[in-house]
């Protein structure tokens, strides 16, 4: 019985509940009770002291209803006690009225008695204060009885009553319990998804990673002439052991050199291609990078010089085309290149890097890959990501110059 709410809001939440519950049960009660009296005051006068006591009851089951204390829990039963012995004597005084009715007419002021359990604090306290109530009550209708020389019969309302409340705050109590028992467990399992979800994403990023420097250094290595290392592979070589050595890559920081400040991850990337020998020509919406976040941008130029590289070390050119468009929610780059191109249903399998260094880094971010290939026709890389802020009308961007 734990309503759907964490384990530390279930104890307070039922216990407004069965306030509330018991709060207005209680008043309805007395309600009746009052009701009763100004029927018995057709037939006898000098009622107005039981009207009153029934009021401080009423008053005082609302004052207990909005401060769950033991002080008023107290006060609650020592005027709720007043007003059974009062309210049963003035019943019992003309046993001529509704004589069939007697017995729920004693019992209502009782019933309202029994309440103080469940609008008092907690749930086991409560049931001890719902049988100091039902005692006090059937003591005081008894002293009432017997002053008035009356024999009472059989009480099934209040004891039902009582039992009613009892059980419901027995089985709250013990759904409550089974609930704390259940809640470490259930912290430790979601402790362990996120673990998992974490050693997922560093296993990701360590792959993207090792398929960015060493396995495309080591598809260099075995794609070039034997012989002493060209400039080219060599800087290739020394920045790929920077990388892996010298920078914290676990980190949201860019491993690269940060280049200018303000400028996009994308253009240092393409500076580093270009610096690997391969001419590279950017078009269209270059300022439109300035809307990514700082994690967006970085992950789609790593996915993008990923592409870039791929034209160099498969696609037999070394020449290629970024293009940068945006709508009101996405920016997109395109990579294109005239080279030798593959089959993707053949090759999607096996390419380690446009799973990983590719489709992964721009799928953490929330993006799109699309991948247009044939052999001898070239290929066409797409990358989408989302903007910061797609509702936000984009801020103006200083000038660039042409890169």
């Amino acid at each position: 019985m734990t309503l759907g709410l964490p384990g530390h809001l279930v104890q307070s939440a039922l216990s407004r509940a069965l306030a509330r519950a018991t709060h207005w049960f209680g008043l309805i009660c007395l309600f009746g009770a009052l009701a009763s009296v100004g029927l018995l005051s057709l037939t006898r006068s000098g009622l107005s002291i039981t009207v009153l006591v029934i009021l401080g009851m009423a008053g005082m089951l609302v004052v207990l209803a909005r401060h769950r204390t033991v002080l008023f829990s107290l006060a609650y039963l020592l005027i709720g006690t007043l007003c059974v012995y009062v309210y049963t004597e003035a019943v019992l005084s003309v046993p001529a009225v509704l004589p069939a009715s007697i017995v729920f007419l004693v019992a209502l002021p009782k019933m309202a008695l029994v309440m103080v359990g469940g609008a008092g604090s907690g749930l086991v306290m409560g049931v001890v204060w719902s049988t100091v109530g039902l005692v006090l009550a059937e003591a005081a209708a008894l002293t009432a009885m017997v002053n008035a020389g009356a024999i009472g019969g059989r009480d099934f309302f209040t004891i039902s009553a009582y039992v009613f409340l009892t059980t419901v705050l027995l089985l709250a109590a013990l759904g409550r319990r089974r609930g704390a028992l259940a809640q470490p467990a259930l912290l430790r399992a979601a402790r362990d998804d996120a673990a998992s979800k974490l050693r997922d994403a560093l296993d990701n990023r360590s792959i993207a990673l090792i398929n960015d420097t060493t396995v495309t250094q080591l598809v260099a290595l075995a794609h070039a002439a034997p012989g002493a290392l060209t400039p080219r592979l060599d800087a290739g070589l020394r920045g790929a052991l920077h990388i892996l050595r010298d920078t914290d890559w676990l980190t949201d920081a860019d491993p690269h050199d940060p280049g200018e400040h303000g400028s996009s991850a994308l253009f240092r990337a393409v500076d580093r291609c270009r610096a690997a020998g391969l001419t590279v020509d950017i078009t269209g919406e270059s300022d439109a990078l300035d809307r990514l976040t700082a994690s967006v941008d970085r992950e789609l130029a790593l996915a993008a010089e990923h592409c870039l590289g791929n034209v160099l070390l498969h696609a037999g050119v070394t020449t290629a085309e970024v293009s940068v468009e945006s709508d009101d929610e996405t920016v997109s780059v395109m990579v294109t290149d005239a080279g030798s191109g593959f089959t993707l249903k053949d090759s999607g399998l096996g390419r380690l890097g446009l799973r990983q260094s590719v489709r992964r880094r721009i799928d953490r971010v929330g993006g799109s890959v699309t991948i247009w290939t044939r052999p001898g026709a070239g290929t066409t890389v797409r990358l989408t990501v989302p903007l910061a802020n797609s509702a936000a009308p984009a801020a103006p961007a200083p000038a660039r110059g042409r890169r």
